[in-house]
């Protein structure tokens, strides 16, 4: 089913660690119940799928400074554009950090 559906991936370069990654995720998804196996991700609904899938851990370097860096691919397939700007801005909400 989901082979022949248009696909769009999205990556993204994500300043935390995968334990913090998978500590969050299960509150992006709101309205169905997604698939963990190992760094990949699935979530599936009616027509659509989505594969979220997590680069090894990294470190980005400034100067003395180490932080946590992961690329994360995320794949949407049998989604609208409308419904994959909605989905990334409540993802993107989801993972923001507060700060000041």
């Amino acid at each position: 089913m989901a082979e022949s559906l248009p696909v769009h991936r999205v990556i993204k370069d994500m300043g935390l660690t995968h334990a913090e990654f998978f500590r969050i995720i299960p509150g992006v998804f709101t309205d169905c119940v997604p698939v963990i196996e190992g760094r990949t991700i699935r979530a599936s609904w009616p027509g659509r799928q989505l594969l979220v899938t997590l680069g090894p851990e990294q470190r980005r370097r400034i100067a003395l400074l180490a932080l946590p860096r992961t690329e994360v691919m995320l794949e949407f397939r049998g989604f609208s554009e409308q419904q994959i700007g909605e989905f990334l801005a409540h993802f993107d909400r989801r993972f923001q950090r507060g700060g000041g």
